[in-house]
């Protein structure tokens, strides 16, 4: 499957991305929270007061952007968007001219069709500078360069970062999660693995690093990757203590590569989540589809 880029905000919705973002913040004492969740429910993530000194009543197209916002995410977050929305919104376009499938939502809510495959599957063995485990490894051509500028940066600095998965097939998915549910029995499974459709391996942009194991935390190529992964543009998908919004516990291994623009966008605005962001993009997305 061919990569695709997203049309960039349409500039009158830009204007009102700068805009919502403002008035999120100029509003917050006046917010409903609602909800526990990243997503989902009946309201918006922010109700604006009835009267203000600033303006009439928003238009639906405000509310939208404002609303765009992962429910989860603390006030901290909503007033560093508030100070910057100009660099937010940059960010965001930045996000958006990349091939929409480094930040396509993928979660347990959101699957990927059961045939999809990238078509451009390269095999890690071609390439005598990576530390594979498997010999049948293989990811997307798009992410070949970053993760070979990532490890020749990590080997400078003593650390190597040895790869244990990476695509992972619709199939093969399938029969991993059941042995999972075998093993484990199915509530663990789902905690610790993913249905097939689900996982962000079948993208082709996902690696798993080192042990695979709750072991990897420990390890000097783990504190290398939370420090620095995010400068070739790959992010931590389930961070510690974030399972409830994630639905999967902490894998400090599993990184996914989505773009230096969508990394910088997760650490300035997002908190380093990558599940916001992605929350983020998606409902801004699907409020733009007709």
């Amino acid at each position: 499957m061919h990569s695709h880029k997203r049309p960039r905000i349409s500039s009158g919705l830009a204007v009102l991305l700068g805009a919502a973002l403002w008035f999120a913040g100029c509003t917050r004492d006046n917010v409903s929270a609602g909800g526990d969740g990243a997503a989902g429910g009946d309201e918006p993530a922010g109700t604006p007061a009835t009267t203000s000194e600033h303006a009439s009543e928003p238009d639906a197209d405000l509310l939208k952007m404002v609303a765009a916002l992962p429910r989860a995410m603390p006030q901290a977050l909503r007033d560093r968007v508030q100070a910057e929305p100009e660099r937010f919104r940059a960010l965001v376009e930045a996000v958006l001219d990349q091939p929409e499938e480094f930040t396509w939502l993928v979660d347990k809510q959101h699957a990927l069709p059961s045939d999809y495959e990238p078509d451009d599957l390269v095999s890690l063995s071609d390439y005598p500078a990576l530390v594979i485990n498997r010999s049948d490894l293989r990811l997307r051509s798009l992410v070949i360069d970053p993760l070979l500028q990532m490890t020749a940066a990590a080997a400078r600095e003593g650390i190597t970062l040895d790869i244990s998965s990476t695509y992972r097939s619709y199939d093969y998915q399938a029969a991993l999660f059941q042995r999972n549910v075998d093993s484990l029995g199915r509530e663990q499974a789902e905690r610790e693995s993913a249905r097939a459709g689900t996982s962000q391996h079948q993208l082709g942009t996902t690696v798993d690093f080192g042990s695979i194991t709750p072991a990897f935390a420990a390890t000097a190529a783990s504190g290398w990757l939370a420090e620095n992964a995010w400068r070739f543009g790959f992010s931590l998908s389930y961070p510690d203590g974030y399972e409830a919004i994630t639905g999967y516990m902490y894998e400090s291994w599993h990184y996914r590569y989505v773009g230096l623009p969508a990394t910088e966008l997760e650490r300035a605005f997002f908190g380093g989540i990558q599940q916001w962001m992605l929350l983020f993009l998606h409902t801004l997305l699907s409020a733009e589809r007709p």
